[in-house]
């Protein structure tokens, strides 16, 4: 009896340890299948041309929502691998704004970009589009016309070599301008679809306002700020851009050798400056030059018609130009007549003057305040009054009212000569 109780405790124990040890293995088999189904609901692709690290990425949809949990990011052996058995699209940008140089007339590629996950699902070729911009000209040249730098902005979306041209975005691309250290227009530029067929133009003209003006570029796909590389030019700085016309007026003009943001520069070595002039109006300076170590020469120049008048400097390439605008004196020699009308008519006033001969004085000084202004604008008379000062409204009509005073007067006096000479 009792060795059968022992023989029956036995097998209870056996087939208890039995059940026990496939109730592990069961459990060790879920742990393991697990992972695999997870593993084979996964689509796991390698990212290539991607150097930012991980932790420094952002990984969204288009309209900016996080997919970090959705698409799983791991660093596996240097690369990035993303699980992407949805199909939505996944951007990857740095979370830093890169500052990049802008110097050359080159096709640049964004940072970032948007995948797509390849159409065989394979392991190694997702399709990665990036935005792409190409300047030119670059250094931007400086327009003296329109007294502003430009150049042209094309914008593009690349697709990689060898992706199905049915493969594309549902969704166009909205590409913002921003500004900073320049003075420009906001602009925006819509990509509609890959390829260079696709690709947008803008012309952007701008001028600097400190020595690195900023293009500031912000989109679903990509943020960066690219530094531009502007030309240096040269500035013609007139006395006064109205001047008095039919040889009337001088006027010079300052020209500065500056950067891009408006400072000067220095040549290391003496230059000479190239002028030409576009209008009736001559060079009153012989070979101008910039001296080595200085930015700024002066020329002068002489009106000689009416109309605009373009001056245009160049030096060793470096170019600007100014307009002076050459007009017909009315106020000058209304001024001037007055002067000669008054000068011409105080002269009754001298003791022992014939009142009987006013009108005759009053024609005589006109005659004669038409002729000493004419001779002051040019820089010969008597008064020694600047040909500029001569020019004005004040110093004309003083010019004419004394010219006239002394000029009747001297008219007079060869008159009573010539009466008083025998045979006359």
């Amino acid at each position: 009896m009792t060795l059968c109780r022992v023989f029956s405790c036995v097998v209870l124990f056996g087939l208890g340890a039995s059940a026990v040890l496939e109730a592990a293995d069961a459990a060790d088999r879920a742990k393991v299948a697990a992972p695999l189904a997870t593993r084979l609901a996964e689509k796991r692709q390698t990212v290539t041309g991607i150097t930012t690290p991980l932790p420094s990425l952002s990984i969204t949809d288009l309209a900016g929502r996080d997919l970090t949990e959705q698409v799983k990011p791991r660093s596996e052996r240097g690369a990035l691998t993303l699980d992407l058995a949805g199909r939505t699209p996944v951007v990857l940008k740095p979370r830093e704004i890169a500052t990049l140089p802008l110097k050359l007339p080159e096709k640049v590629v964004l940072p970032g970009g948007v995948i797509l996950p390849s159409p065989d699902g394979t392991a190694t070729n997702p399709v990665w589009f990036r935005l792409t911009l190409a300047p030119s000209p670059m250094p931007a040249p400086w327009d003296p016309l329109r007294r502003t730098y430009g150049t042209r902005l094309t914008f593009g979306l690349q697709r990689p070599p060898g992706a199905p041209a049915s493969l594309t975005l549902d969704q166009p691309i909205l590409i913002k301008l921003d500004y900073q250290g320049l003075d420009a227009a906001p602009a925006e530029v819509r990509i509609d679809a890959p390829g260079i067929e696709h690709e947008k133009t803008i012309e952007l003209r701008f001028t600097a306002l400190t020595s690195t003006p900023t293009l500031r570029v912000r989109s679903p796909l990509s943020d960066v700020n690219f530094e531009l590389t502007a030309l240096p030019r040269l500035d013609l700085l007139p006395e006064r851009s109205r001047v008095l016309g039919f040889g009337l007026d001088r006027v010079e003009v300052a020209v500065r050798r500056v950067r891009a943001d408006g400072t000067l520069l220095p040549v290391d070595r003496a230059t000479s400056l190239a002028l030409a002039l576009d209008g009736r109006a001559t060079i009153e300076t012989p070979d101008p030059v910039f001296a080595s170590g200085e930015a700024v020469a002066t020329i002068a120049v002489r009106t000689a018609g009416l109309g605009p008048l373009a001056v245009t400097a160049n030096a060793d390439g470096v170019a600007g130009a100014t307009t002076l605008y050459q007009q017909v004196p009315w106020a000058p020699v209304i001024a001037v007549l007055l002067g000669g009308a008054l000068g011409g008519y105080a002269r009754r006033f001298v003791k022992g003057a014939r009142r009987a001969w006013t009108a005759r004085r009053v024609s005589e000084g006109l005659v004669v305040a038409m002729i000493a202004f004419v001779a002051g604008v040019l820089g010969v008379g008597y008064l020694n009054l600047p040909p500029a000062l001569v020019a004005t409204e004040a110093g004309a009509f003083l010019t004419g009212a004394l010219t006239a005073f002394v000029g009747v007067n001297v008219l007079e006096s060869l008159g009573k000569k010539a009466s008083a000479e025998p045979g006359t």
